[in-house]
């Protein structure tokens, strides 16, 4: 994706000007660390402050048993910060593998680091005392309070590393030292430290290299996300060396006096092919908002929500129907806790009359073979008595016309 004639023209006129700029008469000199800058179209969505590791090819600290000039590397000082019940068996491992360890110049545990490093100058200390915190990947969620935010002001928080299997500790601390760091943090700027101004201008131009193919995996969205890319020092102007506009990088590789049709036919390659990539996944997310669309469109969807919406309307009427007759009830039963007795006999009728009035025709209430019965034999007493009366008026005609008659 970088032109590597503009990459090294970019690295070669950095260390001219730290050459330039540098008044130091000192005999450890004033060496600047360079760095190389991501610039991002979006800000990533997951940001984590934990470290990720990127391999290069040329240590950016002095590593024992190693094959390469130590032209340009620092010394470091390492501290280990690890569990209360494992640092016994961390002492054994670094007296046993000298040559891997020997850089651990303190093994801390947790308990200590809390109780010593409580107050904010003696963190402050701690943090200028060593180059590389190294720490268990067990208690790295615990070490944010305890360690406090200069250590992640100054990117020196603690490089995770595994201590389950110890006899495979060396070569962790070896890894760490050979590596790069790279942190997603929540704004638009990634940056990577490639070396110093001290190595040499070959190590320098490898290890930004490897920084472009390894790290830039580990940003989301990948080349798509990366916008541009700058090569710098704490102290000096942003060089660019790679844009994703084609205007501007035209003008980057007039300015650098570079031929580039080959290498800006393969940028152009590959910026297609992202832009592929991309255009398929916005296709894919784009085929699924449709299917939902289309699924919420169904007649039946539609239907069966309608259905549901009626339902629960129906439900709500009537229990709101249900409290307001029990408010009213209560309110009326409140305002008028002693009614007499006159009133209330009225309303008793009234209700009565409601009821009768409401019942219909055929809800009357049936004679039963009991009651059926009785009234037979009441009409037959009423007969038997009126044919009694009639003998007896008569018989008392038949003697009066005799008495006459006499």
């Amino acid at each position: 994706m970088v032109e590597p004639t503009l990459l090294n023209k970019a690295i070669e006129a950095l260390l001219k000007h730290h050459k330039e700029n540098d008044n130091s008469n000192s005999l450890l000199g004033n060496e600047l660390p360079v760095h190389v800058q991501f610039t991002l179209d979006r800000i990533p969505e997951a940001t984590s402050s934990k470290p990720t590791r990127v391999e290069i090819p040329h240590p950016l600290h002095k590593v024992l048993n190693e094959g390469e000039s130590e032209e340009g590397l620092e010394e470091v000082e390492v501290c280990l910060i690890v569990k209360d019940e494992a640092k016994e068996r961390v002492k054994e491992i670094i007296e046993k593998f000298p040559e891997y360890m020997s850089t651990i110049k303190k093994v801390l545990t947790l308990t200590s680091l809390r109780k010593k490093f409580s107050q904010y100058k003696d963190r402050r200390e701690l943090l200028k005392r060593y180059d590389i915190f190294l720490a268990d990947d067990r208690i790295l969620p615990m070490l944010g309070k305890a360690l406090g935010k200069n250590f992640f002001q100054e990117k020196k928080q603690p490089v995770p590393i595994k201590l389950t299997r110890q006899e495979a500790l060396p070569y962790a601390v070896k890894k760490c030292l050979r590596s790069t760091f790279l942190w997603i943090s929540p704004g638009t700027c990634v940056s990577v430290k490639a070396g110093n101004t001290a190595m040499p201008l070959e190590h320098l131009v490898k290890n930004v290299e490897a920084i472009l193919e390894n790290g830039v995996r580990h940003i989301p969205r990948k080349w798509s996300n990366v916008a541009a890319i700058n090569i710098k020092t704490s102290q000096s102007v942003a060089l660019p060396v790679y844009n994703k506009t084609k205007e501007e990088l035209m003008e980057i590789e007039k300015m650098a006096k570079v031929n580039t049709s080959e290498g800006s036919d393969k940028m152009k390659r590959d910026r297609e092919e992202d832009d592929v990539e991309v255009d398929s996944v916005v296709t894919e997310t784009k085929k699924k908002k449709r299917k939902k669309e289309l699924a919420a469109k169904s007649p039946l969807v539609k239907a069966l929500k309608k259905q549901n919406k009626a339902k629960n309307e129906a439900d709500d009427s009537a229990t709101r129907s249900q409290e307001s007759k029990k408010e009213r009830s209560s309110s009326m039963e409140k305002n008028d806790p002693k009614t007499p007795k006159s009133n209330k006999k009225k309303k008793a009728k009234v209700t009565e009359h409601e009821d009768k009035v409401d019942k219909p025709k055929s809800a009357k209430k049936k004679k039963t073979s009991g009651e059926e019965s009785v009234s037979k034999d009441f009409v037959r007493s009423k007969k038997n008595l009126r044919v009694q009366r009639k003998a007896t008026s008569s018989v008392w005609e038949t003697k009066a016309s005799d008495t006459i008659s006499m």
